[in-house]
């Protein structure tokens, strides 16, 4: 292994040390997102939605009127970014290929799957803005903070909600709630906003 390594050129180590962690981090984060888990990542992929409470306690989220931009510098982006343009590289110089050239290359493969993630990202918050949701459903449910709630203040959260992965404003009567604590939906505000309760704390 150590005389692979050695073998190779500053530019090929360089290549690999991009391509292999970020190839790493994309798999991993493709398998928690199998099982639903760690979607909170991407805090900057989030689109607005606008939400009416109707007087049977449904909230319209109407998606179809607000177009979800296109969010290209999200976390998974930028990793699917740091993967292909590492690979690219590794084999374009493999190949025989020049730096320039394998570094043009890897760049223009590297644009291309940032804009891939950030349309399958689009369509992802699309689907999750049709339809209606019955908040009062939430209560009871638990959550993951993406967005720090802060004592006072309102975050959000994020949670499996009539089968469907989404992001709500929130807030914490108790206190602070961090980004990436567990929390249980406890109530709904008048203005369609999640009463939360850190799980550590409800538990006890």
């Amino acid at each position: 292994m150590t005389e692979w390594w050695n073998g190779l050129g500053l530019m090929e180590q360089i290549f690999y040390l991009i391509a292999i962690p970020s190839t790493i981090i994309l798999v991993l984060q493709t398998l928690l997102l199998l099982f639903g888990i760690g979607s909170g990542g991407d805090a900057d992929a989030d689109a607005d939605m606008d939400t009416d409470l109707d007087g049977d306690g449904n909230a319209d989220i109407d998606g179809a009127d607000h177009e979800v931009g296109l969010r290209l510098f999200t976390v998974r982006g930028i990793i699917a970014f740091c993967s292909l343009f590492g690979w690219t590289g590794v084999v374009v110089l493999d190949m025989g290929g020049s730096v320039p050239v394998a570094f043009t290359l890897s760049f223009v493969a590297g644009i291309l799957a940032l804009l891939v993630v950030a349309l399958v990202m689009r369509a992802s918050m699309k689907l999750q803005q049709s339809g209606n949701l019955d908040l009062q459903n939430a209560i009871g449910q638990t959550g993951e903070v993406y967005l720090t709630i802060p004592k006072g203040g309102r975050g959000k959260v994020s949670l499996i909600l009539q089968e469907r992965y989404i992001d709500l404003d929130a807030i914490c009567p108790s206190g602070t709630v961090k980004n990436g604590e567990q929390v249980m939906v406890t109530g709904i505000t008048n203005n369609n906003t999640l009463i939360v309760a850190p799980l550590n704390k409800t538990n006890k």
